[in-house]
C-alpha cells in the first residue's frame, strides 16, 4: 500500500511540475537548436545525420554543425558554403540527449494526434503561430515549444524520481518539500526544463542512479544496474563521468564479487552508442568528447582557477549559493552524513564525485559558460546536492521553524525560488549577458549587476 501511495505522489508531484515549468514563458534555443531535428531524422530516416533539412542549415549558417566525409574524418562546415560535397552533417553535441526525449517525442506526437484538431478549434485565433504549427505537429517550426515541453517532461520525472529516494530516508512531508525545492529553488526550473540541454536528461539519470544505489543497501542485486543510467549519463554529458568513476570505484573495492555484473550492465548500455560513433567517425567517441576544453596544469593558469573556483560558488552572476542558498545546507548535509556515518561508504564516493566536478568546471577554459543564467556548469550534480539535504532534512527538525538554523534555511529558500522565478519567467535576466564574447570573468564577479538583478 506505501508503495502505491508514494507512486500516486510521485505521480502527482511530476504532473504539477510538467504543467508549471511547461507554462513558464522563457526558452533558451541556443546549443540545443538541432535536439529537435535529429530525433525527427531518427524517426523518418532512421539515422542522425540531418542531410534532409538543406535549407535550414544554411539558415543556421551551419552552426553547432560537424562535417563527415566518406573517410570518416570530422571537420567543421563553411558558415556559408558548408560541409564539403558527398559529406554528411551531424549534430555536433552528444547524441544522449536526443535519444532520452525521443520516446516523450513519441509520446507528445501520440497525444496530439488524438486531440490536436479538438484544442485547435476551441482555442481559435487564441493560438499564436508557434502554438499553431505545435498543435499542427509542425515541430521545426515549433522547435523552441517543443524544446520546453519536452525539457520540463524531463525535469518533472527527475522529481518524481527525487521523491521516492527521498522516501526512503523521510516522511511524506518531508520528501515533498524537497522534490519541490528541486523543481523550483535550483537550475532544473530556470535551465534545464528552458530547452532540450543537456543537463536535465543528464540530472534524471543520475537521480535515477541515487535511487538504485539507495535501494541496492537493502536489496543489492539492484547495485549494477545503477551502471545504466550512470553510463547513459555519459553519453548524455562526458562531465557525468566523473560520477561513474567514483561509484566504480565504490562497486570495485566494497562490491567486488558484483563487479563483473557492473561492467557488464554498463558495457550493454555503451555498447549501441559505442557502435553509432564506430560507423560514423570509425571511433569510439565523437568530436565533442575529445576537444581541448581545459587549462593545462601549469603555474600560470592557477590564478584562472583559483578565481574559477571561487566564481563558480560565490560569483553574483554565476555562483551556485548565490542563485540557490539553501545548497550551502548540503554541504552541511556532506559533514553530517560523514560525521554520522550515514549511508557510508557510498557517501565518501558521491562527495568526492562533487569536489571532483567543481574542480572540472573551474578547470574549463570559459567557466563563465556563455550565454546562460546562473551557474549552469553545476547544475549537473545538482542530484547529489539533493541527496545531501537529505542527513540535512533529518537535523534541521524543519516542522520546528523556530529553530535559527530552521529559519535561516526557510529565507534560503525564499531567495532561491525568487532567483530561479526569474530565470523561467523574466527575459531581462538573459539580455543582461549580451553576446556570449561579452560574459567575461569581469562582469560576473561585478556585484554592481548581478544577473538576477537585471530588470527590477
Amino acid at each position: 500500500m506505501r508503495r502505491l501511495t508514494d507512486g500516486a505522489i510521485a505521480l502527482l508531484l511530476s504532473g504539477a511540475v510538467f504543467v508549471i515549468h511547461s507554462l513558464s514563458p522563457i526558452a533558451t534555443l541556443g546549443d540545443s537548436f538541432w535536439t529537435v531535428p535529429v530525433m525527427l531524422s531518427i524517426l523518418s530516416e532512421g539515422n542522425t545525420n540531418l542531410d534532409e533539412y538543406p535549407e535550414l542549415l544554411r539558415e543556421q549558417h551551419f552552426e553547432r554543425i560537424e562535417c563527415v566525409t566518406p573517410d570518416y574524418r570530422a571537420s567543421l562546415p563553411d558558415p556559408n558554403l558548408g560541409c564539403p560535397p558527398a559529406s554528411r552533417s551531424y549534430f555536433w553535441y552528444p547524441i544522449g540527449t536526443p535519444i532520452v526525449a525521443l520516446p516523450l517525442l513519441v509520446g507528445m506526437d501520440s497525444c496530439l494526434r488524438l486531440a490536436g484538431r479538438a484544442v485547435a478549434a476551441r482555442a481559435g485565433s487564441r493560438l499564436t503561430p508557434v502554438e499553431r504549427a505545435f498543435i499542427r505537429r509542425d515541430y521545426i517550426a515549433s522547435n523552441a515549444l517543443v524544446q520546453i515541453v519536452l525539457g520540463s517532461a524531463i525535469v518533472a520525472l527527475a522529481t518524481g524520481v527525487l521523491f521516492l529516494l527521498a522516501r526512503l530516508y523521510l516522511g511524506v512531508a518531508g520528501s515533498t518539500a524537497l522534490a519541490l525545492l528541486f523543481a523550483f529553488g535550483t537550475s532544473a526550473w530556470s535551465t534545464a526544463s528552458r530547452a532540450l540541454w543537456q543537463h536535465g536528461p543528464e540530472m534524471l539519470m543520475v537521480m535515477a542512479a541515487l535511487l538504485l544505489l539507495s535501494l541496492a543497501v537493502h536489496r543489492p542485486a539492484l547495485l549494477p544496474w545503477a551502471a545504466a543510467p550512470l553510463v547513459f549519463a555519459y553519453f548524455i554529458r562526458p562531465s557525468a563521468g566523473i560520477v561513474l568513476a567514483a561509484v566504480s570505484a565504490y562497486v570495485a573495492i566494497h562490491h567486488r564479487r558484483l563487479l563483473l555484473k557492473w561492467v557488464l550492465v554498463g558495457g550493454i548500455v555503451a555498447a549501441p552508442f559505442l557502435a553509432r560513433n564506430f560507423s560514423i567517425y570509425h571511433r569510439g567517441l565523437q568530436s565533442y568528447f575529445v576537444q581541448p576544453w581545459f587549462l593545462a596544469p601549469k603555474p600560470e593558469n592557477f590564478e584562472r582557477i583559483l578565481s574559477a573556483l571561487a566564481g563558480q560558488c560565490a560569483s553574483p552572476s554565476r555562483g551556485l549559493f548565490v542563485f540557490t542558498p539553501f545548497l550551502l545546507f548540503s554541504v552541511a548535509g556532506i559533514w553530517l552524513a560523514l560525521h554520522r556515518k550515514w549511508m557510508t561508504p557510498l557517501v565518501y564516493y558521491l562527495a568526492a564525485a562533487l569536489v571532483l566536478h567543481w574542480f572540472l568546471i573551474s578547470d574549463f577554459a570559459y567557466w563563465p559558460a556563455g550565454h546562460c543564467y546562473g551557474p549552469r556548469l553545476f547544475s549537473d550534480v545538482l542530484p547529489l546536492f539533493m541527496f545531501f539535504l537529505i542527513p540535512a532534512f533529518l537535523w534541521l527538525r524543519l516542522h520546528e521553524p523556530r529553530r535559527v538554523f530552521s529559519l535561516v534555511f526557510y529565507v534560503c529558500v525564499l531567495i532561491s525560488v525568487c532567483i530561479h522565478y526569474r530565470g523561467a519567467f523574466a527575459w531581462t535576466v538573459y539580455e543582461w549577458n549580451g553576446s556570449p564574447q561579452e560574459v567575461s570573468v569581469a562582469r560576473v564577479w561585478d556585484w554592481r549587476d548581478p544577473q538576477f538583478l537585471r530588470g527590477l
